[in-house]
This record gives structure tokens, C-alpha cells and sequence, in this order.
């Protein structure tokens, strides 16, 4: 998943998330024969390398997925993994990118199957002089389990109509609100923006010092504005297109910026001590991905079970259904030059796809089979107030598919040039050229083609 490094904190899948899940009834899901019996034979789109079923496979993954990759290896003993842990591409490190050009230039050494939390490692991996990775969908994985990933999971994976890699989770963004406190004070959970710009307001007036949201961290364009299908990560090959004065970007931030104003939006990331400090027993309500309910109201702000539900995503008066952002998921990806395709893509398949696997996967599966499984297991372990079911599906269907995924990182972009000014009090409606500006900047410097 693609985190930023103006934080010590990273999505599940670096610090947050225990690497100590055990993966369950792996032989229920078959062998890799089994998955990928077609990889043996070389895809029509790229020349394949000489293949060896008895080659062993080089497998780069982070922490969290090290156990189900163990496991896998565990029962399927005929296959030879060479397991190498490393930092999933997490916090800006662009580790794997370095390590990719070191190979490309010596023509050897790349690794079988590599995770990345990064989704839009898979953006870069497919750049021309980069070019290292293989297209899944061409006689790798079948056409019938690319189709049963979320809607619009696999496009940071697909260029040019070539799907890259395999999209491990999403955290499609939700409503997350305090029921117990909602009830107390007699709220009503809004269901369009401006009911919850009003709501904003009547809880400054009534309940001082609670609040509806945080836009204090690197990931708030992902959660406020890609809802808002606001034009500023529009991504078309090599060419990028960027307008943040579009009318879907000025009316979120007006929004968010009343909300700041009125103190019912905190400027304070809610990764940061402090806001675990001040708002632990007063945040009424956080607009983010479906890992917040775990792994921040449960894990950082200690809510106790019982009280925190979620929501539908938000609709514009007049607006039919609702869209939504997604903030994180990772990426399986195989190597082109692998010796063993059939093996990797096996491998990487499983991960993916597995109910045995995503069954103890700490966030929601992109893999809409899996996710399925998955959320009957958050049933059992009754945390939240109702059943996140129908609405973690719903927004895992809404999530907008105009917000591009390019080689760099949109939170990078704002972390640097919106949230210190934004927590020194300017607005975010003032900003707006700025971050168009500093988009394009870091478009160019990529080698995009900017209108």
C-alpha cells in the first residue's frame, strides 16, 4: 500500500498490523498446477525466458504476508521458494525500484514474485527502461479470476490494457462514525456531504471539542477528494491531466475548510500522539478506509467493542450513487524473466486470491470471493456496533476509477505542499492552485506529459 514517509506510521502491512496471523486450511485451495496449468507456455506479449518447472522462485514480501507465504511453502513442498523479507516498498523507500534498476542493469537477479505495498509500484514497473514484470492476463491467470477482483481494484494494475499485477487488498473509504455517541447526543448519521458539512457545524455548537473528521494527513485527497471525482490524478499513459479548480475540487474544499474552521474538523493526522491524546473518547466520526475501524478506533483509540459502525460513502445532493477513494493495497507481481512462471504466478495467485490466506488477512481483499469469507470472519469477532457487511461491499463497488495511478505518490505531493500549510492556518480552497502546481512539478520530473 502506498504510505508516505512524513510519519512513522504505515498502513497494515508495515507497523501497524502483527505479522503473527496464521494461515489456515491451505490444502483446501489446491496445488499451483492446479491454479495456473497455461503458464508453462509462453505469453503472446512478451518472449519469455527458457522455463524449468524445477527452477526455485525468489519471493520478496513484507512482514505482515511473510507467515502465509511460509505456509504456503509449507504445503507445497515440491515447490522451492527462496523467501527474502524486505520493507514491502513501505514510507517513500522506493527500495524495490532500486534494486529493479540495479538488475535491469545487469541483465540478472531480479526476484520471481514480489509484494509491494505500494499499488502504484506497478505503474513504474511497466515504464518504458523499466519493463520488468509480466502481463498476468496473457495465458498467466485466467480471464475468470481477473474478473472476480472489486471493480476498478485492478486498474493501477492494468496498462494499456495488460493487467501487471494482482491487487492483494483495498481500503475503500467508509463512514465511520461512533453509534453509542451518535445515539447520546441524538445525531442522525448523515448520508450526502452537506448533511455532514451541517452535522459539522450543530456538533461545534452543541458538543465543542468532538469531532467529524481529520484532514491532517497525507492520505486526505484520497479520502475527500477522490470522492468528489475532483480532476487532479487523471492519468492516460504517459500523459497526466491536472485541474484542481474543476467545481467537484472547490466544493469538497470549501467543505473541509468550514469544517476546520468550526473545529469539527481536526487538522491533526490521526496517526499522531496527540490525537489519540485529545480526541480518543470525543471523535464522533472519521471519513476513511475500512482498516480505520481495527486499526484506529479500535487499536490506537481504544473505543470500546460495541460502539463504532460504519456507513455508506457520501453522495452530492442530486447525485444517484455515490463514489468513493480507497486508501492502500498492495500488489503481487511476477517477473517476466522468471524461469518458472507457472510457479510464480501459482504463488502469487494464491496470495491473492486464497480464502485460506485472506481469510486471517488483516485488511478487506480485493478478491471479491475472499472478501466475502473474510468479512464472515469480522463477524465473529464482534467489535463493531452492526454488521460492516452490506457496507464494506457496497463502497468496495463504488470506488471511483477517474483517480489515476501514476509513478509517483499523490500523499508525498501533499504531505509537502498542503499539510503544513493547512495546519498553519491557511485554507484549503487557497491552496488549490498550489497543489495543481506541485502535482504538475512532480508529473514532469517523471516524465509525464502534463495538460
Amino acid at each position: 500500500m502506498r504510505t508516505t514517509s512524513t510519519r512513522g506510521f504505515s498502513r497494515p502491512g508495515a507497523k501497524w498490523v502483527l505479522a503473527t496471523a496464521m494461515v489456515v486450511g491451505l490444502s483446501a485451495c489446491g496445488s499451483p498446477d492446479s491454479l495456473t496449468q497455461s503458464a508453462t507456455s509462453a505469453p503472446s506479449s512478451f518472449q519469455a525466458v527458457s522455463q524449468s518447472s524445477d527452477s526455485p522462485i525468489t519471493v520478496w514480501v513484507d512482514s505482515t504476508r511473510l507467515p502465509g507465504v511460509q505456509a504456503y511453502q509449507k504445503s507445497h513442498p515440491n515447490v522451492k521458494l527462496n523467501i527474502v523479507t524486505y520493507n514491502g516498498d513501505a514510507e517513500g523507500s522506493n527500495y524495490l525500484q532500486t534494486k529493479i534498476e540495479l538488475y535491469n542493469r545487469a541483465g540478472s537477479g531480479w526476484p520471481d514474485v514480489v509484494f509491494s505495498e505500494e499499488y502504484n509500484d506497478a505503474s513504474w514497473s511497466t515504464a518504458s527502461g523499466t519493463d520488468w514484470v509480466a502481463p498476468l492476463n496473457e495465458g498467466l491467470v485466467p480471464q475468470s479470476v481477473l474478473s472476480g477482483f472489486a471493480p476498478n481494484a485492478l486498474a493501477p494494475c492494468t496498462v494499456d490494457g495488460n493487467v501487471y499485477c494482482l491487487r492483494n487488498d483495498i481500503g475503500q473509504n467508509v463512514l465511520w462514525y461512533n453509534a453509542a455517541l451518535m445515539k447520546s447526543f441524538g445525531y442522525q448519521v448523515p448520508t450526502t456531504w452537506e448533511q455532514y458539512e451541517a452535522l459539522g457545524a450543530e456538533v461545534a455548537k452543541q458538543h465543542p471539542g468532538y469531532i467529524t473528521g481529520s484532514v491532517g494527513d497525507a492520505w486526505t485527497p484520497e479520502v475527500y477528494f477522490w470522492a468528489s471525482q475532483c480532476g487532479a490524478n487523471q492519468v492516460n499513459g504517459n500523459t497526466v491531466t491536472v485541474n484542481t479548480s474543476s467545481a467537484n475540487c472547490t466544493k469538497m474544499a470549501s467543505l473541509l475548510d468550514a469544517g476546520v474552521a468550526n473545529k469539527s474538523l481536526t487538522t491533526q493526522s490521526a496517526f499522531a500522539d496527540s490525537f489519540v491524546k485529545q480526541y480518543a473518547s470525543k471523535t464522533l466520526m472519521l471519513i476513511g478506509p475500512s482498516w480505520y475501524g481495527q486499526y484506529v478506533f479500535n487499536s490506537a483509540l481504544h473505543v470500546p467493542a460495541g460502539q463504532v459502525a460504519a456507513a455508506a460513502p457520501l453522495t452530492w445532493a442530486g447525485q444517484t450513487t455515490a463514489t468513493t477513494g480507497d486508501v492502500g493495497g498492495g500488489i503481487w507481481m511476477v517477473s517476466k524473466y522468471s524461469k518458472n512462471l507457472a510457479a510464480a504466478t501459482a504463488l502469487a495467485q494464491y496470495m491473492a486470491t486464497s480464502n485460506a490466506y485472506q481469510l486471517t488477512a488483516p485488511t478487506y481483499p480485493a478478491y471479491q470471493p475472499a472478501a466475502r469469507a473474510w468479512l464472515a470472519a469480522q463477524a465473529t469477532q464482534h467489535y463493531f456496533a452492526s454488521d460492516v457487511t452490506s457496507v464494506f461491499t457496497q463502497a468496495a463497488n463504488e470506488i471511483w476509477g477517474g483517480w489515476g495511478s501514476a509513478r509517483y505518490s499523490q500523499e508525498n505531493i501533499w504531505a509537502a505542499s498542503m499539510v503544513p500549510q493547512i495546519t498553519s492556518g491557511q485554507t484549503i480552497t487557497s491552496l488549490l492552485g498550489t497543489w495543481q502546481t506541485a502535482i504538475e512539478n512532480q508529473a514532469r520530473s517523471f516524465g509525464y506529459q502534463v495538460n
